[in-house]
């Protein structure tokens, strides 16, 4: 695939503010627009607020964002047994996935118009990366979306311990056109340290980016096909599994008084 016609009308769609350079730094700067999903997150006033002075110093000048509110499902999906429906990944807590499947709704509707005229969509992988239970819903709405338009949707190679048993029923049967980009360093620091500054980095501290990522070009993706696949390059995270009981203390702290994830294995080996 010539790097050129991969970039034609292209969007590149995020579920978070730091995703963008997290999973996507080699192109956030060559896509025709970025997109982001969530901005408000009721539990963490200071990650709203910080996220909207975050989009008004913002480097990049081609970000727009859906202003949907999040529904706070991180972890709340059971990772040792993954189960994959409409709206995303099964969610366990009965008001967690209420709002889980009312914002694939409103967000099903806000790209309608958004989609229509791209050649080229780049999103999350059908995994979440590192097991993202938003992630996941971002797919599965870009994924719907590409069948009917018939543009060329790309997903990252980003994946976890966590995550691995989900993306190897993904892996069957996928023919693997992938293209491998350097990531940018530099402008990734920049935009990290802007949302450090304001209050609403959610990513480990001491996070060091992959020297390169890859996009797989998914049109020739089948869950759990009896067809083998091919091997496809994978930038492997380890990732702590949700815990009960104690880990949802510890997760509601973080929200509550902004602690990163390298500080909650701080707090949990204390």
């Amino acid at each position: 695939m010539n790097i050129f016609s991969m970039l034609k009308k292209s969007i590149l769609l995020v579920a978070h503010p730091d995703d963008e350079i997290l999973w996507f730094s080699s192109i956030i700067e060559k896509v025709d627009d970025v997109i982001f999903c969530y901005l408000d997150c009721t539990s963490n006033p200071q990650w709203t607020m910080g996220r909207k002075q975050s989009f008004s110093e913002h480097p990049l000048k081609n970000i727009s964002c859906l202003n949907i509110d999040e529904s706070e499902s991180c972890d709340s999906a059971n990772w040792e047994n993954p189960l994959i429906n409409k709206f995303g990944i099964k969610i366990s807590k009965k008001s967690i996935s209420d709002k889980y499947k009312e914002n694939y709704i409103k967000i099903e509707e806000a790209l309608k118009d958004k989609l229509k005229h791209s050649h080229n969509v780049f999103t999350h992988n059908p995994w979440g990366e590192y097991g993202n239970e938003d992630h996941i819903q971002i797919y599965r709405i870009v994924k719907k979306y590409q069948e009917k338009m018939k543009f060329n949707l790309w997903f990252s190679n980003y994946c976890s311990n966590k995550s691995y048993p989900l993306m190897l029923k993904y892996i069957s049967g996928f023919d693997s056109e992938y293209v491998t980009l350097k990531t940018n360093k530099v402008l990734s620091h920049q935009i990290e340290n802007l949302y450090k500054k304001n209050g609403c980095w959610t990513w480990f501290d001491d996070w060091i980016w992959f020297n390169e990522e890859s996009f797989m070009k998914d049109e020739d993706l089948k869950e759990d096909s009896k067809v083998y696949g091919h091997i496809f390059p994978l930038n492997m995270i380890k990732q702590e599994f949700p815990r009960k009981g104690l880990y949802r203390i510890i997760h509601k702290l973080k929200k509550v008084y902004g602690c990163n994830k390298a500080s909650i294995v701080d707090i949990k080996t204390k």
